[in-house]
């Protein structure tokens, strides 16, 4: 059985990704890269046989770096303000 779809041109389904992608700004990946800091560093405490600690303070300070960047050294700017 196939949905009809009724008023709605066919799409690719790969060009949503596509677009949310096309369409994400700096800090979209910077928000990005905190969570798979810590995934990062979960794995490679178990695979390098590293303290837990030692991992999740690495994962942290990268954290940290990516917000003082984000909010500090490159804020985001109103573009009607300029």
């Amino acid at each position: 059985m196939q949905e009809n779809t009724i008023g709605r041109p066919e799409r690719d389904p790969f060009e949503t990704p596509v677009d949310v992608l096309a369409e994400a700004s700096r800090y979209d990946f910077l928000l990005v890269i905190v969570p798979i800091a810590f995934a990062v560093a979960l794995v490679a405490a178990y695979v390098l046989s590293v303290s837990i600690v030692q991992a999740m303070g690495v994962a942290a300070a990268i954290g940290v770096l990516v917000v003082i960047d984000a909010c500090y050294l490159n804020p985001p700017i109103d573009q009607g303000s300029t």
